[in-house]
């Protein structure tokens, strides 16, 4: 057991070194819960899963209610810089002291009893939010649904934003597999908001065992994009006009969705002006324009589908340079696929996490005539940026560890 006086940099080194064989279920996590008095939390509790656009439909949600003048706590993941963004109270990050006691009281809590990385700091958000008096709680699902970490609270209302093909070697080969997984977050006479179009029967039948009550786009739900702006469609309400959001409207459409099946009350002038407001770091940034330097978490085929319809969206003159690093469970070349008829010249390399795709996959996945292979991203993003010039655009994605990479490459610079 680790000494409980450690600093906080010295906590998340022991963290991140934590590992366990997965056990299919959830009963010890919920059994340290249960000491910790974290399974019967007072908020109303948003549960978000999907494979695409969590986050984003996360952080919608927490601008709403707050611009609203709820109080309200989230839970996302991963972080892209430092770890104290995962959790935030009434929109802003904690004290790291904050952290360590909460990461103390897991400790203490578990005893002999090995956690995961993702289902310590699930408790350790739990404890947090427990601190403070809030009327929502909103958890971003980590992995699937049904054995997520998050699962062991009962929400009021889960969502699903879509579902996609990956870590098919955990949820399962195929969308029906996959679905199956994420709706274990569904739970009896609650509502459940799909925002995925193409319907995996698998969601439907969870939903039959379990009882529980699904609102689906198209169905109970809609929206539709116009050039400049998009109306939304919810039972006997209409929503015309709304500016248009940097995120992706379908996240944007998700989350609003998902208010109006609740009890707070979201004043119509406050939602034109805070969907408007809602940015995420890593999620189409553009940091330059002379050259275009774009980062984006894009980590599989949807995401990088989406990815290519946003860069369609700006005026690139000249050629597109691409920095990539990609984990070695993904589908690489699912990631790059739709992007290939639009790169001009690939900078790959592994990323910094023993989870890296290796040089060989690298190699391997990209095509020998206009790729090249560097050691870290750092200097994968130095030679697209001598190469590209001021008309030119340089893309850097594949991973959340890929901008993570490159954010911090570009801190410490400066």
């Amino acid at each position: 057991m680790i000494n409980t006086n450690y600093s906080f940099s010295m906590w998340l080194k022991y963290l991140e070194n934590l590992d366990k064989k997965i056990i299919l279920n959830l009963n010890e996590l919920k059994f340290i819960a249960k000491k910790l008095d974290l399974l019967n939390l007072e908020a109303f509790i948003f549960t978000v899963g999907g494979t695409n656009g969590k986050g984003t439909t996360c952080a919608m949600l927490e601008r709403l209610l707050l611009n609203s003048g709820y109080k309200v706590g989230l839970y996302t993941s991963p972080h892209l810089i430092n770890y104290v963004e995962r959790v935030r109270i009434n929109g802003h990050v904690l004290d790291e002291n904050e952290h360590i006691f909460a990461f103390q009281n897991v400790e203490l809590a578990r005893d002999s009893i090995f956690l995961t990385y993702f289902e310590f700091i699930t408790l350790s958000a739990l404890i947090l939010f427990k601190k403070y008096s809030l009327d929502v709680i909103i958890l971003e699902v980590g992995l699937g649904g049904r054995l997520d970490a998050t699962n062991i609270v009962n929400s009021n209302l889960s969502i699903i934003t879509n579902i996609g093909l990956d870590h098919t070697s955990i949820l399962g080969k195929d969308r029906l597999s996959i679905a199956r997984e994420k709706s274990g977050i569904f739970r009896k006479n609650r509502i459940a908001v799909i925002g995925d179009i193409d319907l995996p029967d698998s969601i439907n039948q969870v939903a039959r065992e379990k009882k529980t009550i699904l609102k689906k786009i198209n169905v109970d739900w809609s929206w539709q994009r116009k050039e400049n702006y998009w109306n939304f469609f919810h039972s006997d309400l209409q929503l015309y006009n709304l500016p248009i959001t940097y995120i992706p409207l379908s996240n944007a459409a998700i989350a609003l969705a998902s208010l109006y099946y609740t009890k707070f009350k979201i004043n119509e002038n406050i939602i034109r002006k805070s969907i408007a407001s809602v940015q995420l770091p890593g999620r189409f940034q553009i940091f330059s324009i002379h050259p275009y330097v774009i980062v984006d978490v894009a980590h599989n085929l949807d995401s990088s589908l989406y990815l290519s319809k946003k860069i369609n969206e700006i005026d690139i003159r000249g050629k597109i340079y691409a920095v990539v690093g990609v984990l070695k469970d993904k589908d690489i070349e699912g990631i790059i696929y739709p992007l290939k008829d639009k790169i001009y010249y690939w900078y790959v390399a592994p990323l910094q996490t023993s989870r890296t795709a290796s040089k060989d996959q690298l190699k391997n996945a990209f095509p020998a005539s206009n790729t090249s292979l560097l050691d870290n991203i750092e200097k994968a993003y130095e030679k697209a940026f001598m190469s590209a010039k001021k008309e030119d655009a340089i893309l850097i994605f594949g991973s959340f560890f890929t901008v993570s990479e490159f954010l911090i490459s570009n801190i410490q610079k400066k």
